[in-house]
């Protein structure tokens, strides 16, 4: 037999798979996803990171705590973590994350701060989207932030019981 025609014939263990090439395109796909979200979170989340370590090395934290701190009182929470909601309200979470972090406040500040966040977080962002609904963008966004502070003010509330 011809070796050129024998090497033409399929072997029966040598299938090729189409499910391999399915899964291997989908973990390229989800890598690369993954991949630029990273870069998009790192580009929120190192330049406030590093402004918040800039005034805390100046020591301008102590001072925006002093004026914030009566307010967060409010809320059980140090003044400094007004830069964290102002960050949240206004950026993003990443932006909060990336101003909370140097702070080191204890998992009770964190928790208060994120259930307040999770009601009014990206306002900038979400309010004029809010708006192209049809819905009261302005109603609304009034509502999520006096939302935010109501239950912020009811969780140091129950802290205190406990």
């Amino acid at each position: 037999m011809d070796p050129a025609a024998r090497t033409c014939r399929r072997r029966p263990f040598n299938i090729q798979l189409p499910i391999v090439d399915t899964i291997a395109v989908t973990l390229k796909k989800g890598f690369l996803n993954g991949l630029s979200i990273t870069v998009e979170m790192v580009k929120v989340i190192v330049p406030f990171y590093l402004v918040v370590e800039l005034i805390r090395y100046m020591g301008l934290i102590k001072l925006i705590g002093g004026v914030f701190g009566p307010f967060m009182g409010l809320f059980g929470l140090p003044g400094e973590s007004a830069l964290v909601l102002i960050a949240g309200y206004t950026t993003n979470l990443y932006a909060a994350i990336a101003v909370l972090s140097p702070l080191h406040f204890s998992p009770r500040n964190v928790t208060t701060i994120a259930l307040m966040l999770g009601l009014a977080h990206s306002l900038t962002v979400e309010t004029p989207i809010t708006k192209k609904t049809g819905v009261g963008a302005l109603s609304l966004l009034l509502v999520r932030i006096a939302l935010s502070l109501l239950v912020g003010m009811a969780l140091n509330l129950l802290w205190k019981l406990f």
